[in-house]
């Protein structure tokens, strides 16, 4: 969803293929890491992941590719153009469409080719391009130099990404393309965003997590799991029987990545644990569950009642079905049914579709979950992605630039924690004293403002950490570490516990 109302894309990016060429040793050439430079700065200055909608085509091919009507389609939805100018796009014929089709679109729409005293087409020079060379769309443009030459006749080479020079054209072009950006006239969007994550909500498969059943009931449980997979819900089955500790780990990643656990019980326990004769793991995997916030459904048939299981029934595992049937097992709420097991599929439909329900209305009351992601420029590739990782499963992560003093951008760093419940701090390349001072400035404006903060996060990036490279001696309010350290990855189960916490916490 774009920013600017009427267009599909706040930004197009037209470059050529051989300048996103990587040179021996390098993982990303040197276009894609500027489209990401320019994408997170620009989340950064508005304050959150999703504001814009910016397309570049990662997948282009040389030359000889024919002029594709997806990218014609995307360059007359594009709000604006920026157009990275080098020796290599002069020479492509195909840039120079693109260029020509934008200028041409801008000829005929009612806002034209300037908002304002800016022209929607933003030059940018990766090689010194004399003036007199450039296209006629880019006349009265200015351009944005991102090479290095010295003198005038010089060609002059991309400056490298991780240098000082490349941060300096990096800013101005950032204030370039957001006072041009905030020249569009624009329309509160908060509805529009509430309908999308609710779209990405429903596009999503319901998850259930059916647990392991005594041997009476295996043919029930996948009966039921392949009716529940025809009616579009994904299964995850039970782990396969273990050792204590390592069956408990399995069920609770389980248990976590499902949306619903069911527990199917009988009268007789089924099988005792491995290391511990005297518990079943059916009964094991269903306390898990009962301490856990994921909702839960417990099934019996008709006709057990507890108190009238005959003397020969495990006294243990009697007291937990009685527990179960009365309710008070727990202090967590559950749904309990009784029944056939031949209406057990309709009645985990009906509930299924209860809490999909109870999660749209909580949805449009309260909006998209949204935390505040504070990290150091050291780190802003990964907070890119990891913010675009939250935005996949619909939660809106504010953006909070930093520099390399923890007290600098406070006064921002106040505003958008007024907004938020959740603070994550990312501690990745930067010192683990950056962030503890960092967590500490934070930790004082809760404390003189009376913000809504409720849960601190740190999360331990690449590079490697151990597990206890950060303590935290402060009480005021919970503070959760994730170690997502060992894996470069973002899709990782360190991950998917984190974001599991994030909506639960």
């Amino acid at each position: 969803m774009a920013l600017i109302p009427g267009y599909e894309y706040d930004i197009f990016i037209s470059y050529a293929h051989l300048d996103n060429a990587t040179f021996p040793g390098q993982t990303d050439g040197w276009i894609k890491q500027f489209c990401q430079n320019l994408e997170l700065m620009l989340a950064q200055r508005f304050g959150r992941m999703d504001t814009l909608n910016i397309w570049w085509d990662n997948e282009r091919l040389d030359g000889s590719t024919l002029f594709d009507d997806s990218i014609a389609d995307a360059i007359r939805k594009s709000a604006i153009f920026v157009c990275l100018n080098s020796s290599s796009y002069r020479a492509s014929d195909y840039c120079a469409k693109e260029l020509e089709m934008f200028y041409q679109c801008t000829q005929k729409d009612k806002i034209g080719i300037q908002v304002g005293m800016r022209s929607r087409i933003v030059h940018v020079l990766l090689n010194n391009i004399h003036f007199d060379q450039w296209p006629q769309a880019l006349s009265g443009t200015t351009g944005h130099p991102f090479h290095d030459a010295q003198k005038k006749d010089d060609h002059g080479y991309p400056v490298d990404t991780t240098s000082p020079e490349f941060r300096v054209q990096m800013r101005k072009l950032d204030d370039a393309v957001y006072n041009l950006l905030k020249d569009f006239p624009k329309d509160q969007q908060i509805n529009e965003v509430i309908e999308e994550v609710e779209a990405k909500v429903s596009d999503n498969s319901f998850t259930v997590y059916m647990a392991e059943v005594a041997d009476t009931l295996r043919r029930a449980k996948k009966r039921i799991s392949a009716e529940l997979v025809k009616k579009g819900l994904r299964v995850i089955d039970s782990p396969p029987l273990s050792d204590s500790q390592t069956y408990d780990e399995q069920t609770l990643e389980a248990i976590r990545s499902a949306q619903l656990s069911i527990h199917l019980l009988d009268e007789i326990p089924g099988r005792e644990l491995m290391d511990d004769l005297s518990s079943w793991y059916t009964q094991r995997q269903c306390e898990l569950a009962l301490n856990e916030p994921v909702p839960q459904l417990i099934w019996m048939p008709n006709e057990l009642i507890p108190e009238e299981l005959d003397e020969f029934t495990e006294p243990k595992y009697k007291q937990f079905l009685q527990g179960i049937y009365d309710g008070t097992v727990s202090g967590k709420e559950f749904e309990f049914v009784q029944g056939a097991k031949s209406s057990l599929p309709r009645q985990i439909g009906d509930y299924v579709a209860h809490i999909e329900e109870s999660q749209k209305k909580q949805l449009k009351e309260e909006g998209p979950l949204s935390v505040l992601l504070d990290t150091h420029n050291t780190d802003h590739m990964y907070a890119l992605d990891l913010g675009k990782t939250l935005l996949e499963h619909n939660i809106i992560p504010l953006i909070n630039p930093q520099e390399d003093d923890p007290r600098k951008n406070i006064e921002a760093l106040e505003n958008r924690m007024s907004q938020v419940k959740k603070l994550v701090f990312l501690y990745g390349k930067v010192s683990k004293e950056w962030v503890l001072a960092r967590m500490n400035a934070a930790l004082q404006l809760i404390i003189n403002n009376g913000y809504p903060i409720e849960d601190f996060f740190i999360y331990m990036a690449p590079p490697h950490k151990e597990a206890d490279a950060i303590n935290i001696n402060q009480r005021l309010l919970k503070v959760s570490i994730v170690n997502g350290s060992t894996d470069p990855s973002i899709d990782t189960a360190a991950v998917e516990a984190f974001l599991k916490e994030l909506k639960t916490s």
